[in-house]
């Protein structure tokens, strides 16, 4: 199955709506064609041809946007990273890769045009973007997503939250995740507003919220938690996404308290981004929750792992029957919704008795002079592993550890509470937002 170039299909269909608000300007469908059709020719000059991979640095701007549809026209493999990776970090990846062309900036192209034809059209099964996981839970992976992923992942989302076209979703979220990447993707299929910050800005998303007539967000659980502490006002967009990890019920209560439109979603890199979002209509009634599947996926438990299946799964991530195994741990509900508990890997097994980490968190966030919390099994000769918290208080807050373990005694079994509580200014988390256990432990 052949499919259209998206951006030049809506400079056609659309071409005085906008298509990007980045860097204090508003493009234009057809403004945003002719750029990505500059830079395409340009790329063409560098040498980069059909099925080329090109690593690029991906920061949050109009620039890497225009760059991402320009690859498109020339049939190349985006390599979006991450501008916080280290020299070494980043060397590794293109030592590995090998891409045939490797830019830092997309200023260093020559000011050549080159007068070959761009692709008018994709196969479904071309890969698009090789895109990094998180790393959140060890050394991250290169995922192959394809054309037919991000159109799918699109095709969902919209059944489940609709598409107006004056949306206009704003993403404050790495490029270089597919959390951020699937936003800009999504949006030229719709025919909507992407609004791209350079970073994540609690007064600046704030005054955005307002400003620039956002209808939908995406978020992970820190930045809400930021928003709400702010004061700012989360009731305008009909959609606030909130995925990346648990999310503290007390923050979601708090959210639609003050009117937001808070839904959970759960999605992976191998997944293209979504594969469960929480409907506006249930936020409140299934609180908690990361939603039902959206259109074409399946889910199952198996062990108490949660399996995907669909056209969002990145090609060769399924197992032998079509299924990912994804690694995290969760149920479903007799509604078909489901509740994301942990990952796997991160189950604390003391004393011969499992702890979730993510229950005892969520138990530790309660108290009021928490702000942040992480949970861990630490390696210990008697329990085999010790339940280990390591606790963020508010600014000015003073509690002391043994107070957090009998406040986590009041609510969880003998064995979850934590044999040792340790204080720390902040919590390592990678740049979507995930907290990395692995660095606590």
């Amino acid at each position: 199955m052949k499919l259209d170039d998206w951006l030049a299909q809506r400079s056609q269909s659309c071409p005085e709506r906008t298509a990007l608000v980045a860097d204090g300007s508003e493009v234009t469908y057809a403004e945003l064609e002719a750029e990505a059709t500059w830079v395409a020719r340009r790329l063409i000059a560098h040498g980069v041809r059909r099925g080329s991979t090109v690593a690029m640095t991906m920061h949050p701007r109009r620039e890497q946007v225009v760059m991402i549809h320009a690859l498109m026209k020339v049939g190349a493999v985006l390599l979006p990273l991450g501008p916080r990776l280290s020299t070494e970090e980043r060397a590794a990846v293109i030592a590995n890769e090998e891409p045939a062309v490797d830019l830092d900036d997309a200023g260093e192209l020559t000011q050549t045009e080159a007068d070959l034809p761009l692709l008018g059209e994709h196969d479904m099964d071309d890969v698009a973007s090789h895109v990094m996981t998180s790393g959140s839970t060890g050394t991250p992976e290169l995922i192959g997503l394809t054309y037919g992923n991000f159109l799918w992942s699109a095709v969902a989302s919209a059944f489940n939250i609709g598409v107006e076209p004056e949306d206009r979703w704003l993403c404050c979220l790495p490029l270089s995740h597919i959390s951020g990447l699937g936003i800009v993707m999504r949006s030229v299929i719709y025919g909507t507003a992407a609004v791209v910050h350079d970073g994540f800005d609690v007064d600046r998303v704030a005054e955005s919220l307002e400003r620039d007539r956002i209808t939908v967000v995406s978020l992970v659980a820190t930045m809400l938690t930021r928003l709400l502490d702010a004061g700012a006002d989360l009731s305008g967009p009909r959609a606030l996404l909130i995925g990346g990890g648990p999310v503290p019920e007390e923050a979601l209560e708090e959210a639609l308290g003050r009117g937001a439109t808070v839904v959970q979603t759960y999605g992976l890199t191998e997944t293209c981004s979504q594969v469960t979002t929480l409907a506006p209509a249930d936020a409140r009634r299934k609180l908690g929750s990361a939603g039902r599947p959206l259109l074409t996926t399946h889910l199952r438990i198996q062990d108490g792992e949660i399996l995907v299946q669909g056209p969002t799964v990145a090609p060769g991530r399924a197992d032998a029957d079509g299924w990912l195994h994804t690694g995290d741990l969760g149920r479903i509900d007799e509604e078909g919704f489901l509740y994301v508990e942990d990952r796997m890997d991160d189950l604390i097994v003391t004393g011969g008795e499992n702890v979730v980490p993510a229950e005892v968190e969520k138990v530790l966030l309660r108290h009021p002079q928490v702000a942040d919390a992480a949970v861990v099994g630490r390696e210990d000769p008697e329990w085999q592993q010790a339940v280990t918290a390591i606790v963020v208080l508010q600014d000015g807050s003073e509690v002391s550890p043994d107070e957090l373990r009998r406040h986590c005694a009041e609510s969880l079994a003998g064995y979850k509470v934590p044999k040792r509580v340790e204080l720390a200014a902040a919590l390592p988390r990678t740049p979507s937002g995930k907290l990395m256990r692995r660095a606590l432990r």
